[in-house]
């Protein structure tokens, strides 16, 4: 009869078993992102904070649209050789990212999420699998500067990296800012498991193994 710890490690090298374990990984980690929570220092589940907000000023003549003015003043402008007065707006605009959840604001790091499992011995290793700066996110990190941060949708989506913005047709104070001395991104974890993950992890396991070993 092959001996107990044997029938053990090849139940682990059974697909369904490594399968059902990183489908498992995969599950804690979409879930920490949904509930936008992750394992604290004493490895129960915490709450992530939203972003801070981001508001810059800038003036314009133009009447402002989707942000406040804050004042105004009237100020002559030649016009065909002509002074008139036009208003001149103090305008305060707001992040469009403000309050926003980083690990899931657009959903592709979720989408990206995944795990493999290989057995190795009467061991199981998992690899975490996603987007790469989901790891910089669960990590945190601090940069050097300048970073270039959006404030509306057209800041993000008409900004190539390495560009200058004003050639872009990008208006500082309104559709970006810059942070000319770095950023600190705080940690945001996510990918290990708290407590409560590896109850669920350790019944998985048991589970499958279960199911295999009955089989055999």
């Amino acid at each position: 009869m092959t001996p107990w710890s044997q029938q053990v490690r090849e139940a682990l090298r059974n697909p369904s078993v490594l399968a059902g374990v990183a489908q498992v990984a995969t599950a804690w980690m979409e879930e920490h992102i949904a509930n936008n929570e992750g394992r604290g220092k004493s490895g129960n589940a915490v709450r992530h904070k939203p972003l801070k907000k981001m508001k810059a000023e800038y003036w314009t003549f133009n009447k402002p649209k989707g942000a406040r003015a804050k004042s105004h003043i009237k100020v002559g402008v030649i016009v065909n050789g002509k002074t008139r007065q036009r208003k001149f707006y103090l305008v305060e605009r707001k992040g469009f990212r403000t309050g926003g959840q980083p690990l899931r604001d657009t959903g592709k790091l979720a989408a990206s999420l995944g795990a493999r499992a290989e057995a190795n011995g009467t061991n199981i290793r998992l690899t975490m699998q996603g987007r790469k700066y989901g790891l910089y996110q669960d990590r945190g990190f601090t940069t050097k500067g300048p970073n270039y941060i959006p404030l509306t949708m057209r800041g993000r989506r008409g900004h190539g990296t390495g560009n200058n913005p004003n050639r872009e047709g990008l208006e500082y104070g309104n559709d970006y800012i810059m942070a000319w001395g770095g950023v600190t991104v705080p940690a945001r974890p996510f990918i290990l498991p708290t407590r409560e993950d590896l109850r669920v992890f350790g019944t998985s396991i048991y589970l499958g193994l279960k199911a295999v070993l009955k089989g055999t």
